[in-house]
C-alpha cells in the first residue's frame, strides 16, 4: 500500500497517526504547501498576543516523522489529481502514485478586494507564515491597526494586538460581531468587554479602500473619513480550498462531498476537515464546520477506512470556544432562534446575572423537549454536559432537564455516547 496525506494540520496528522496504528509497514507521504511541520492554527493568535513562543505551536515532537516512518514533502502543492492511473502532481511537476489518497487541505483565508489590499502590510491570518511576518511588523514598531470583520479569527487578531499594546479599531459590516457563534444578548455581552478593555469597534462599516503608497497609511471608511493605521489584517472568514479540484470528478458543494465513510465519489479517496461538507446532525443538513474537534474526528475515522475498516462518522457539530481578558464563551449546535423556528415548536432558556463584577449568560435552544444549542458566556464549567446533550439528540428528562440548570442530577449513560 502506498497512502498519500495532502495537508498537514489536524485532519492529516490525525489520519497519519490512525493509519499507523493499523499499518506499520506500508509507505506514507505526507504532501504539504507548507514549510513548517504539523502546528496549531488555533493557537497562532495566542503566539501573536506573546502568549506562549512559536515553538509551542508545533504539535509533536521533532523526530515524530521518523518513528512513524513518514516521508514528508514540503512545498508540494498539489494541482492536479489522476484518478484514472491513482496519481497526484504538485504545482512544480513532481508526481506520486497513491493507494490511497486523502485530501485534507484545509480552508482558505477570504481576501479583501480593494484598492491597497496588496499593500505589504495587509494580512489575514491563517498560516504560521501570516502570523511570523505579523510579528515582524509589531517588532518593527506598529502602533495602530485596524481589523476588518467581526468572526471569531479577527476578534483573536484584535485580542492579540491589543495584548501588544496596539491601538485597535475593528470593523464589522453588520450590526453583530461573532453572528456566526453568538446570539445579539451574548454578543453585546462580549463587545462591552473588549470595549472596557481598549478595542474600538464601528459596526455596519465597510472597508471601502486601504491608503498608503508604498505602506499602509489608512484605511478608507467614507469618502472623507480615514483611520490611521501601520497594520491591517483582514478576517472576512474562509472557504474550502476545494475549487482547485473541479474539474477532476469530484461532487463540490460547499465543501468537498463525502459519504458515512468519509470517502469521496471517487473510489479510494478520501476527505476530512475544514475542506470537507459533512452532515451536521444538529441543524439535520450538509454544510462545512470548520472546527480542529471536527477535523481531528473525520482524520481520525478517515485514516482507519483507507486502512479497510468500516467506521461510519455520524456527523459534525458547529462547537466554538474563546477567552478575552478573562471573559470565557462557548456555543454549539444552534445558537439563535429563527423568526420562523418561532412560531413551531421552538423555544430558548436566557438567563443573565453578574457574578464576581463579570456577567454571566446562557442561552439553551429546544426543540421540544430536545436541546438543539447553546450559548454561554462567562461560566462555562457545564460545557461538557450540555455538548453530550445536544450530541444525544433525544428527549430530556426532568432529571436531564435540571443539569442544564445547574442542578444536581445524573446522565444515563447512552447520553454520553
Amino acid at each position: 500500500m502506498s497512502y498519500i496525506i495532502v495537508g498537514n494540520s489536524a485532519a492529516g496528522l490525525f489520519a497519519i497517526e490512525e493509519i499507523r496504528r493499523h499499518d506499520t509497514k506500508s509507505e506514507i507521504i505526507v504532501l504539504t504547501a507548507e514549510q513548517e511541520p504539523s502546528y496549531s492554527r488555533c493557537l497562532i493568535t495566542y503566539f501573536l498576543a506573546g502568549e506562549i513562543p512559536a515553538s509551542q505551536l508545533y504539535l509533536r515532537d521533532v523526530d515524530f516523522a521518523a518513528r512513524l516512518n513518514l516521508t514528508v514533502v514540503y512545498g508540494a502543492e498539489v494541482t492536479e489529481i489522476d484518478s484514472a492511473h491513482q496519481i497526484v502532481r504538485s504545482a512544480d511537476g513532481r508526481e506520486w502514485h497513491y493507494s490511497k489518497l486523502l485530501l485534507a487541505m484545509g480552508a482558505l483565508a477570504n481576501k479583501l478586494s480593494i484598492l491597497g489590499d496588496d499593500l505589504p502590510e495587509v494580512f489575514t491570518l491563517r498560516t504560521m507564515r501570516d502570523a511570523l511576518a505579523i510579528n515582524n511588523i509589531l517588532e518593527q514598531g506598529a502602533r495602530k491597526a485596524i481589523v476588518i470583520g467581526g468572526g471569531l479569527v479577527s476578534l483573536k487578531s484584535a485580542y492579540a494586538l491589543r495584548k501588544r499594546g496596539l491601538e485597535v479599531t475593528v470593523l464589522v459590516s453588520s450590526g453583530q460581531i461573532l453572528s456566526q457563534m453568538l446570539d445579539a444578548k451574548a454578543a453585546d455581552i462580549i463587545q462591552e468587554h473588549l470595549r472596557a478593555n481598549g478595542l474600538r469597534f464601528l459596526l455596519e462599516t465597510e472597508a471601502q479602500a486601504i491608503t498608503g503608497q508604498n505602506h499602509v497609511q489608512g484605511v478608507l471608511i467614507a469618502p472623507e473619513t480615514e483611520l490611521d493605521a501601520d497594520l491591517v489584517i483582514v478576517g472576512k472568514g474562509v472557504r474550502p480550498n476545494s475549487e482547485k479540484l473541479r474539474g477532476f470528478g469530484f461532487n463540490i458543494g460547499l465543501g468537498l462531498q463525502v459519504d458515512s465513510y468519509l470517502e469521496t465519489n471517487i473510489s479510494n479517496i478520501y476527505a476530512a476537515g475544514d475542506i470537507t461538507e459533512t452532515w451536521d446532525f444538529v441543524r439535520q443538513k450538509f454544510t462545512v464546520n470548520a472546527t480542529w474537534p471536527n477535523a481531528t474526528t473525520q482524520g481520525r475515522i478517515a485514516g482507519a477506512n483507507m486502512y479497510g475498516r468500516q467506521e461510519v462518522y455520524l456527523g459534525s457539530l458547529g462547537l466554538n470556544s474563546v477567552d478575552f481578558f478573562g471573559l470565557s464563551a462557548m456555543s454549539a449546535g444552534i445558537t439563535k432562534l429563527l423568526k420562523k423556528e418561532a412560531h413551531e415548536d421552538w423555544s430558548q432558556t436566557e438567563n443573565l446575572k453578574m457574578l464576581g463584577g463579570l456577567p454571566i449568560y446562557r442561552n439553551l435552544i429546544w426543540q421540544g423537549d430536545v436541546l438543539k444549542g447553546f450559548v454561554l458566556v462567562g461560566d462555562t464549567s457545564q460545557c461538557g454536559v450540555l455538548t453530550a446533550l445536544v450530541k444525544a439528540g433525544q428527549p430530556l428528562t426532568q432529571t436531564q432537564k435540571n443539569l442544564t440548570k445547574g442542578k444536581r442530577g445524573t446522565l444515563a449513560v447512552g447520553m454520553m455516547k
